[in-house]
């Protein structure tokens, strides 16, 4: 089995920021939820993006979590972390409340498959892991491989059986979800193998970024945040800057620039606004986010939108 990176585009929105705050769909482009949407959908990737024009602006699914699997083509992905060109064959998994969107080659084909948060939680217990997909997985397999050939089996087979009205329906969809789990888990650890294998202290780390996920706005203390996950300060310190070269605050520091990035992009909220929503006082806001990302809130805003910055704050330096 192998796999490889996909390749950074250039950091810059993909799509300009439309009017309101970040769409939040159960299915892309039908804003009404849907009351009785299945626990596992699945649909060719052709279906919705050919009706847009092969561009999905970028979007987020509260409760769903997504697979891609891209058999044939490429395009582009504008994710919360980086944007990235992918080719042909492609692995996705998008976990809830992400913000993506697509610029697909024409033509591409393969699969969507869209789980509901409480089918995949049902999915972890069967398969007697603790996996919590918080962040996205992106795959770029190499071809020929025998993991290419397993995953387009176990989408024909799951395709097959979702169109399936008769008994057994629901049993043989969920087994063919936790083939393609666990395909899945198999592809991203063996790129994480390659990588470099996992020592306590990365556990220790990675623990921490799952933590914040929930608790980044609440401005917590180091101590707290040890607290909560049971080790002493110093040996969270110590770990963060031997698996990162950064410490713990500066940690919960890039995690609230990446929402501050990601509000000011892609939604219309004000400067105030997204200070607010991420704990901060505005003056303070601006201070923090032109210290460390070297242009002022609204510069980057303005420019995000693709609107003329020549009349917004010159950024501080400090």
């Amino acid at each position: 089995m192998s796999v490889r990176q996909p390749r950074r585009a250039a950091r810059i929105p993909l799509f300009p920021a439309g009017g309101g705050a970040i769409p939040a769909y159960d299915l892309y482009g039908e804003p009404q939820a849907r009351a009785s949407l299945d626990p596992v959908h699945l649909e060719a990737l052709y279906t919705r993006s050919q009706r847009h024009d092969w561009s999905i602006r970028p979007h987020r699914h509260r409760n769903l979590h997504q697979v891609f699997w891209v058999q044939q083509g490429g395009g582009i992905v504008q994710g919360e972390r980086r944007r990235f060109t992918f080719t042909a064959p492609f692995l996705l998994l998008l976990p809830a409340g992400e913000v993506h969107g697509f610029r697909y080659d024409q033509p591409s084909s393969g699969y969507v498959l869209t789980l509901t948060d409480a089918f995949l939680a049902t999915c972890r217990g069967l398969m007697q892991e603790s996996w919590q997909p918080r962040e996205s997985i992106a795959l770029n397999l190499r071809q020929p491989d025998p993991l290419r050939r397993a995953l387009d089996a176990a989408f024909a087979q799951l395709e097959r059986d979702f169109r399936w009205s008769g008994p057994g329906r629901g049993a043989a969809v969920a087994g063919h979800v936790l083939v393609v789990l666990s395909l899945l888990q198999r592809a991203a650890a063996a790129e994480a193998s390659a990588r470099q294998p996992r020592s306590p202290q990365a556990e220790l780390v990675a623990r921490f970024r799952r933590h914040l996920e929930d608790h980044f706005v609440e401005h917590a203390g180091l101590a707290e945040h040890c607290l909560k996950l049971g080790v002493t300060p110093s040996t969270l310190t110590r770990a963060c800057r031997a698996v990162t070269g950064h410490s713990p605050l500066e940690l919960v520091h890039e995690r609230l620039l990446l929402e501050a990035r990601r509000m000011l992009s892609y939604s219309s909220l004000s400067i105030s606004q997204v200070a607010y929503a991420l704990g901060f006082e505005p003056t303070y806001f601006s201070r923090f986010f032109t210290r460390r990302e070297g242009i002022s809130p609204l510069a980057f805003q303005r420019a995000a939108r693709g609107e003329d910055v020549s009349s917004a704050d010159a950024p501080a330096r400090g």
